[in-house]
This record gives structure tokens, sequence and C-alpha cells, in this order.
């Protein structure tokens, strides 16, 4: 590592011929770090900030510079860690996380956070990966604690609502999950204290966007637990007691919207493939959805039913 030394004064141009420093007079202190003084550039970071780039440095690396303002205000100390290092001699720390960044500035394409993404209603699209993390220490119980910021193209992301959090409770009424679901779930994202009650236990929240993902990937599983709860995914206005005639049907249909491939958003916001509550009230009686199968013919309802021949001929 490089020690600070004696400036080589230059009379003519008044400054250190190695680090370059501006000076009004003879220098007399050692403060030279021995390297070019300036600000760190595009794929170059100081040893201070290794961390928060997911990287360390290599055995024997060497800087390349010193990083201070115009003023100075730093190279008058003693200060190693403000060496500037090139990122070819650094390692990576986790290879499992997306390559981290400075700032979005250096991010390839059009980088959006998902901070920025709750806030304007998005979420990313199914099965697209973010671009890129940008490093941040927070207080996290009294203690300095390093945060990633995931972000993704902008061009990867549509409406959602997804980046929310729920409740264990909603996970059980919403979505029909039991102990055992939620414990194959995993733990919550969240561990908040309950708001309406002090003395209660705190709340565990989970992110909704990783519990539809969750059931995606446990779709087959999924929509056999749903048709053993009796849930439907498609939830019309039937008369309470001609809803049951259709029940069969709707089972059947359940199943396959559970397993759509094209599991996405409906205009009104709701994710037909994970929603087991909801879904707009005219599918499949307009065939909003391009999967909707009409399995009419293998059930037996009453041939004379009014409302069910209405029903079939998509009124």
């Amino acid at each position: 590592m490089n020690k600070f030394t004696d400036h080589d004064y230059d009379k003519k141009t008044k400054s250190c011929k190695i680090c370059g420093r501006q000076f009004k007079s003879i220098p007399k202190s050692d403060d030279c770090p021995g390297l070019e003084i300036r600000i760190d550039k595009k794929n170059e970071t100081t040893e201070n900030m290794l961390e928060l780039l997911n990287r360390y440095l290599k055995p024997g690396a060497k800087p390349i510079a010193y990083q201070d303002n115009r003023i100075y205000t730093y190279s008058k100390k003693r200060d190693v860690t403000r060496y500037i290092y090139s990122l070819k001699d650094t390692l990576i720390t986790d290879k499992t996380l997306p390559r981290a960044y400075k700032n979005t500035q250096d991010m390839p394409r059009n980088p959006i956070s998902l901070r920025q993404m709750k806030e304007e209603k998005l979420e990313p699209k199914p099965e697209t990966k973010p671009i890129g993390i940008i490093g941040n220490y927070g207080l996290v119980s009294g203690t300095i604690t390093l945060k990633w910021e995931y972000y993704y193209d902008q061009k990867d992301t549509q409406s959602g609502d997804g980046l929310n959090y729920i409740t264990k409770k909603t996970l059980k009424s919403e979505y029909s999950l039991s102990e055992g679901w939620i414990k194959k779930l995993g733990n919550p994202d969240k561990i908040v204290p309950n708001p309406h009650y002090k003395k209660s236990p705190p709340m565990k929240l989970y992110q909704l966007l990783r519990v539809r993902q969750f059931l995606k990937d446990n779709a087959d599983e999924y929509s056999e637990w749903l048709v053993k709860r009796n849930k439907i995914v498609l939830n019309h206005r039937y008369n309470s007691a001609l809803k049951g005639l259709y029940i069969q049907k709707l089972k059947y249909q359940n199943k396959l919207c559970l397993k759509c491939k094209f599991s996405t958003f409906s205009d009104d916001g709701v994710l037909c493939q994970m929603h087991p509550t909801g879904f707009p009230t005219d599918v499949p009686n307009k065939l909003y959805c391009p999967d909707y199968e009409d399995n009419s013919e293998n059930i037996a309802l009453p041939a004379g039913n009014r409302e069910h021949r209405r029903w079939e001929q998509g009124e």
C-alpha cells in the first residue's frame, strides 16, 4: 500500500509533480499520497466503496489514484481507504447477486427500482431478471446494515400491485393457504409491530410478488388444493341456487386457469392464475380469456334451465 510522503514541488506550476495538488507556497507537510489526486471514474472504485459494489481486492492489487475534490479536502488527511482501484483488480463477493453499480447512470438500458415501481403501481413481468443493484447502508434494529436496491429495465415492467405486502391472515383468507402451505412458502419478508393493537404479536408480512411466483411454481399442486377447498378462480354472479349446478365446470376451469402459461394481470389488475377470489364478471361469458375452455358438453345440467342456456350462449 502506498504511504503518504513528501510532495515533489514544482516552483513554476506551484504544484506537486506526483499528485498534482496546487499550493500557494512551498508545502511542508508530508501528505502526498504518491499518486494522482482525482475523482474516481467509471469502472473504478475506492477501497471504502468495495462492499457497496459487492467486491473485494485481489491479492497484490495496486491503487491507480487517490480520491479527492478540487479543494483537496481529503488529501490533507491520512486515509488509505480513499485510494482508487480499477475494477479489473477486484473480485465479486457474492456471485448470486446481479451486478452492483455505483449509480443508475452506469447501468445499461432504462433502469427503474422496485421502490419506484411500487410508487407507480408497476411490477416486474414474469420471469424477468433485474439488470443491477445499488448498495446502501441503513439502520436495522440499531445496527448499520448493507441493503441492496434492485433495478429492472422499464420495458420489463407491467401494471400491478405485486410489490405490496400481505398479512398471514390474507394468505389464509384470500389465497386459502393452510399452515403447511405457509411453511412451504417460507419466512415472511417483513415483521412489523401491529398497527392496531400494541400488545398484540408483531405482524408477519409477505411480498405479494413472491407469493404469486410461489403459487405459479407450484400451480399443479395448488390447483388441486383449491379444488379440494372448493375455491373458484372464476367468480361469476350466479344465483346461489344456480351456482351449485355449475360447480363441476368451474372446478375444471379452475385447474386450467391456474396452469395457464399466459398468467398475467387482467385490465382490472387481477392476476387470474394466482387470484382464487375473483376475475372480471364478464369472463368467460364474453370470452375475455382466450384460454377459457367450454366444457359444457361433459356436464349434466337441466336442459330446460333458461339461465343455463343464456350462459352458454355468452349473453
